[in-house]
């Protein structure tokens, strides 16, 4: 039985792709790490992420409401709009490539679902400190 030599530069072209899978199992993991004990099966986790996603959501929108208040002007108000809106369509287009990964899997909306429920409670955390930083002045 004759042993093949390895063919080092099909090799490595494959390294990028498997480090892509590999990250994205890892993170997946963590993600379930990170949902309460009670979801069990893969459907009841799905539920979990989507309905942390709506919890952060809402809490996103409650710091939003209150920084356009702040606002001085019609001027701030609009140039936040329109970034929230360009951010949300981040978030959302982030989201699905993220879970691509899965695509047509039951583990992709989990993948979804934890990936706008991650960008959306960062972004909280930025206007809530715009909120304290506005709010201070």
């Amino acid at each position: 039985m004759a042993v093949r030599p390895v063919d080092m530069r099909s090799a490595r072209r494959r390294i990028p792709s498997m480090k892509l899978s590999i990250l994205t199992l890892l993170g997946a993991y963590a993600l379930l790490l990170s949902l309460p004990g009670q979801a069990q099966s893969q459907q009841e986790m799905n539920a979990q992420a989507r309905k942390d996603f709506k919890k952060a959501d809402t809490e996103l929108n409650t710091v939003y409401k209150k920084v356009i208040a702040l606002l001085p002007d019609e001027k701030s108000v609009d140039l936040l709009r329109k970034a929230q809106r360009a951010w949300v369509a981040f978030r959302d287009a982030n989201a699905a490539f993220h879970a691509d990964e899965m695509r047509g899997g039951s583990a992709a909306p989990l993948l979804f679902y934890g990936q706008q429920t991650q960008l959306t409670k960062s972004r909280l955390k930025h206007l809530q400190r715009y909120l304290k930083d506005f709010g201070d002045r």
